[in-house]
């Protein structure tokens, strides 16, 4: 697979996918880029492959650079409840550069044959320190990006009936991991990931997708959804 990341022949990352601008590293200079990236060991997942786990010592620090995953927790009775999806060019693992140890709140699940950079705990913390500019992006990117998501996720669990938080969950996802098309925005989601998402279950997702597609909201598609009119589900 290959993922457009650029590496030397002995596996040292020398550039990231062409049109790649994670905010990670925004503000500093491409020398600055370079020796970081020179730092990070370069990772291939197989789809579905759990990178991180609940539960675990935080000590490694990620950048998905390709594909898409998503965070999880599983609950005492063996229930997946899915948190927040992810996409080329955010970063993940942040418990790893708390000066305590600490560990993984959720894990990570890295979906689609998808390829990230890997700093250890001793490394990205040097480079936090090194350069500040990646802990100010680091804090920002925690405050805006998954603060909002919080935010958002708890509102529509506290005043939406069933269908109200599935209408939420998908145009949430349309937004963050959709791919427009000339027919709408197709999303890569089953009815199981939805479920889980909206805490409801995959029966009244099935039956509030058949309707939505009867309305000509949506096309079910095998392991695919196409947004036809995204704006009615707002």
């Amino acid at each position: 697979m290959n993922c457009g990341c650029q590496l030397s022949p002995g596996k040292q990352i020398e550039g990231l996918p062409r049109q790649l601008r994670p905010r990670f590293l925004e503000g500093l200079s491409k020398a600055d880029v370079n020796y970081v990236l020179s730092l990070a060991k370069h990772r291939q997942c197989r789809t579905s492959s759990v990178i991180l786990h609940q539960g675990e010592v935080a000590d490694q620090f990620f950048l998905l650079t390709s594909g898409q995953g998503r965070h999880f927790v599983m609950t005492k009775d063996g229930q997946k409840v899915l948190l927040y999806w992810l996409t080329a060019g955010q970063v993940f693992g942040g418990g790893a550069i708390v000066s305590t140890p600490y560990h993984y709140l959720a894990s990570t699940e890295l979906l689609s044959g998808s390829c990230a950079l890997m700093w250890d705990r001793r490394t990205i913390r040097d480079l936090l320190a090194r350069y500040p500019q990646l802990l100010d992006n680091t804090v920002s990117i925690a405050v805006t990006e998954h603060g909002s998501w919080f935010v958002a996720t708890q509102v529509s669990l506290a005043s939406e009936d069933a269908r109200g938080r599935i209408a939420h969950l998908l145009v949430s996802l349309s937004c963050g991991i959709g791919k427009a098309t000339a027919e709408g925005v197709e999303l890569k989601v089953k009815n199981e990931d939805l479920a889980a998402g909206a805490n409801v279950t995959a029966f009244t997702v099935s039956r509030t997708l058949s309707e939505w597609q009867r309305d000509g909201i949506l096309t079910k598609r095998r392991g695919k959804l196409l947004l036809r009119k995204p704006y009615l589900l707002a």
